[in-house]
């Protein structure tokens, strides 16, 4: 019987996030480094340059988006970044921690990070997601590609959320809402009813801060 071929996976980031899929990685030896504007201090990985190296090492490497922006967490910045790998035809890779339970009937596209503890049941994951520590996705829920869900998250069945989201950490979903791509929950936020306009939404009860200037 052939052995499989260890995968060869390139981090594009090099923050607090890529050191955690590190921690989360079942192998992390096929992690070989990391592209970033510049070496990242206490990163223990080789820095392979910056994001203009992607289309010399998608010749024998995939890659898994790393980057979360530390700032005001709105998600279209790390999508310019996935737009910039696609672009150039790279192949990803999806990060599973060991630890996470994600049952036979759940979809999971190319890219998604499942980190330490996180929960997933029969549900539908989207490209370059991220489901972080502890998080639970109950049956039937949707998750839109490039969408955070936070540490902690719990989400009860059947909700469907967006693409470009940012849930922030402890954040209770009731099952059946949907939430618009574009939006952001912050920590702990109570959400009970569908949130369908982009912008930042916060607090118990829930307070909206639209984006439109």
């Amino acid at each position: 019987m052939l052995k499989k071929k260890r995968e060869r996976i390139v981090l594009a980031g090099g923050g607090g996030h890529a050191l955690s899929l590190l921690e989360a990685a079942s192998d992390p030896d096929s992690i070989v480094g990391y592209t970033a504007p510049g070496a990242a201090t206490g990163m223990p990985l080789e820095w392979l340059g910056d994001d203009s190296v992607a289309p010399i090492l998608k010749k024998d490497h995939k890659f898994h988006i790393a980057f979360v922006y530390a700032g005001l967490p709105l998600m279209h910045k790390r999508r310019s970044l996935i737009e910039l790998y696609e672009g150039c035809g790279a192949d990803f890779a999806s990060i599973i921690a060991a630890s996470a339970i994600v049952t036979r009937n759940a979809s999971l596209a190319e890219g998604v990070a499942v980190m330490n503890g996180a929960i997933i049941n029969r549900a539908s994951i989207g490209r370059h997601a991220v489901i972080n520590t502890g998080a639970i996705v109950e049956h039937d829920c949707e998750i839109g590609s490039n969408t955070f869900i936070g540490p902690g998250v719990v989400m009860g069945g059947g909700v469907k959320i967006g693409r470009d989201c940012f849930i922030g950490l402890g954040s209770k979903i009731k099952n059946g809402v949907t939430i618009a791509s574009g939006v952001t929950v912050g920590m702990g936020a109570v959400v009970t009813v569908d949130l369908t306009e982009p912008g930042i939404y916060h607090g118990n009860p829930l307070k909206f801060h639209s984006l439109k200037k």
